[in-house]
């Protein structure tokens, strides 16, 4: 399965820059970073992802993760935002609405199996 994902998120004033690179580390094992002016971002593959995917198991909420997923999923590709406060803490939490005040982190996935990756990434507990 081909897989590749970036997980972008601003970079206010206030914060510091090794604080946001550990967020992004709480959630994902990436391969890449790039430090922006006003963003960092995060790359890799699908063995990227088993931290999201063993963090979603830990808090019980695959079900919920699962239905998000189908929602931000397109051809090709899923869309995902995530709470920045909440992964800075190792917590996986979605974030819906652009309600916080340091932004979120928004997650992209390109797959050519979008249905198998959310079956693995968030399978459904019946």
């Amino acid at each position: 399965m081909k897989c590749e994902f970036t997980a972008e998120t601003p970079i206010n004033p206030t914060e510091d820059a090794d604080k946001v690179i550990k967020t992004l580390s709480n959630m994902f094992d990436y391969d890449e970073l790039e430090i922006g002016a006003d963003y960092i971002s995060v790359s890799g593959g699908k063995d990227s992802l088993i931290k999201l995917r063993e963090a979603l198991e830990v808090r019980r909420i695959r079900n919920t993760a699962h239905k998000i997923l189908i929602k931000g999923a397109y051809p090709g590709v899923i869309h995902f935002k995530l709470n920045k406060q909440a992964a800075f803490s190792g917590v996986v939490n979605f974030a819906e609405d652009d309600l916080s005040p340091l932004g979120e982190i928004k997650v992209k996935i390109e797959t050519d199996d979008v249905e198998g990756l959310i079956d693995w990434l968030a399978p459904e507990i019946r």
